[in-house]
């Protein structure tokens, strides 16, 4: 199974063009989606196969996680425990006997609580066949604050798929329009150690050609 994670930055992205750049995967996990955006990707992806989605969000103003997938769900969850600032921004599907969690983080000081809602989930989730990935919104070479929380994941079993992807911590997958946004490795990907053959290819192509400000990220099971 391939997994696409891809923060879209609000934009509709071209189908035809997700699902070529992203290698063709089975399942489609986009982020910063807008009511609006949800009803573009649901469209043009039902036509390319993706007719399985976790559930729509209902706030156009409030940019949401969804999964999209060739395969069916044998689960949908959103977790949405009361002051959780992450809200339906955490989807939690499984597919195919693997559970994905799919994340878009705040930025800056907004992380405090959604770190110690997802520490628990982590904890409890290491040893088996799940897939963390996501916009963390966080540079574990550059975020003295909150780096060591992803770093601390491996200590719950969790492995960080960039160790072993080409070009490793020295590849970043955002840079913002402004002159003043320095290129970060915020994205990321982390297999529990039901997966051990889970791999990561980074896909800057997205990035490149202008189609979002993010990187996409492949994991292959």
């Amino acid at each position: 199974m391939k997994v696409l994670f891809l923060n879209t930055r609000k934009k509709h992205v071209d189908c035809g063009a997700l699902v070529r750049i992203g290698r063709r995967p089975d399942v489609i996990v986009l982020a910063e989606l807008l009511q609006g955006s949800q009803k573009h990707y649901e469209a043009g992806l039902a036509s390319a196969g993706y007719v399985h989605r976790s559930r729509p969000t209902l706030h156009s103003r409030k940019r949401h996680v969804r999964i999209y997938s060739k395969l069916e769900l044998e689960t949908d969850e959103r977790f949405s425990r009361q002051g959780n600032k992450l809200k339906n921004n955490w989807v939690i599907c499984r597919i195919d006997g693997v559970t994905i969690s799919a994340v878009h983080m705040p930025t800056k000081g907004m992380k405090e609580k959604p770190f110690d809602q997802l520490r628990p989930w982590m904890r409890k989730h290491g040893d088996k066949r799940t897939l963390m990935i996501g916009d963390f919104n966080t540079d574990p070479d550059k975020d003295s604050i909150w780096g060591p929380q992803l770093v601390g994941w491996e200590a719950l079993g969790w492995r960080n798929l960039w160790d072993k992807a080409p070009g490793g911590p020295k590849a970043y997958t955002f840079k913002g329009t402004r002159k003043s946004d320095k290129p970060r490795r915020i994205d990321h990907a982390f297999a529990g150690k039901g997966l051990p053959k889970a791999r990561l290819i980074h896909l800057p192509a997205f990035r490149l050609k202008g189609l979002t400000d993010h990187s996409g990220l492949l994991v292959v099971l």
